[in-house]
């Protein structure tokens, strides 16, 4: 794309390739940060007429996010047109009102984006698809599942199966299964409203001696792999893996997962990460 320019401060590798992907020039972000927490960014050249902002806002959320911000807005004084790329969406699990007097804060996100200058914005898997109607006609999600299967389909598995920790994934382990040609199964989480105890169960397939790819959307703590592991090993499933576009990996999340038997974590390059190894520029570069 001649006159297009991919501006990025966060070097996950998505925005270079990217910038590959559309034929467009790549102006880095230096980031400096102070000993009080401020940000302070130079950049390395000028956008373009049209400029492609890529930024996620992965932890530290709050501080991502004010540098997504702050380039859109620089991008905006310069360019003719601003794209915001933000391939993790932070927030997105907050998209409604929970409990009474609880902020909507991803509604109030969508506005700040809109009200530094973005014209569009593309986010990779966002959490909820419901949220994503607070951006509007400006918004716009595409999914790493094809780019995660296609992974793992390389690879040399024992019968796989896709399965989603929680029926709430069960499309994406569905297309993650489509796209890989396999089967696949959602577990059922139930919580004992006495206890507070959380149950796992499976009316689906027989796991026995078969390879796993748990399929998620996001690992944070890493809770819900873990107990999803040990529900699927206790069932005599073979070898156990996670897949999922945004590897947050928070604290100790790694040794838990290797703890629960977890023998790889393959994720989209939508954020910072030694998982982060599936690159996902050309679908984002479809959706531009």
């Amino acid at each position: 794309m001649p006159g297009t320019t991919v501006l990025a401060a966060s070097q996950t590798g998505l925005a270079p390739n990217l910038a590959d992907a559309l034929g467009a020039d790549l102006v880095t972000g230096n980031v400096r940060t102070f000993p009080d927490g401020e940000s302070k960014v130079t950049l390395s050249g000028a956008p373009a007429d049209r400029c492609i902002v890529v930024q996620s806002t992965h932890p530290p959320v709050d501080t991502n996010l004010l540098r997504a911000l702050l380039l859109v807005s620089e991008a905006a004084g310069r360019a003719q047109s601003v794209v915001a790329v933000v391939p993790y969406m932070g927030y997105a699990r907050q998209d409604r009102e929970f409990l009474p007097g609880e902020v909507v804060t991803l509604k109030h996100v969508a506005r700040l984006f809109a009200g530094a200058g973005a014209d569009r914005l593309v986010t990779v898997d966002m959490h909820s698809m419901k949220g994503l109607e607070y951006f509007g006609d400006m918004g716009r999600n595409v999914s790493a599942v094809p780019d995660l299967a296609t992974h793992f389909a390389g690879m040399d598995l024992t019968d796989p199966l896709a399965v989603s920790p929680d029926m709430g994934g069960r499309e994406r382990a569905r297309l993650f299964a489509e796209s890989m040609g396999t089967g696949w199964l959602a577990l059922e989480k139930e919580r004992d409203r006495t206890t507070g105890e959380v149950s796992i169960r499976s009316d689906g397939a027989d796991v026995t001696g078969r390879d796993v790819i748990l399929v998620d959307d996001m690992i944070s703590t890493g809770g819900s792999i873990v107990s999803a592991a040990g529900f699927l090993r206790g069932c005599g499933c073979g070898r156990v893996f996670a897949a999922c576009t945004h590897a947050l990996m928070v604290g100790d999340a790694a040794a838990r997962l290797a703890g629960a038997g977890v023998e790889g974590v393959v994720a989209a390059n939508t954020v910072p990460g030694p998982a982060s190894v599936v690159d996902v520029s050309r679908a984002v570069a479809g959706a531009l």
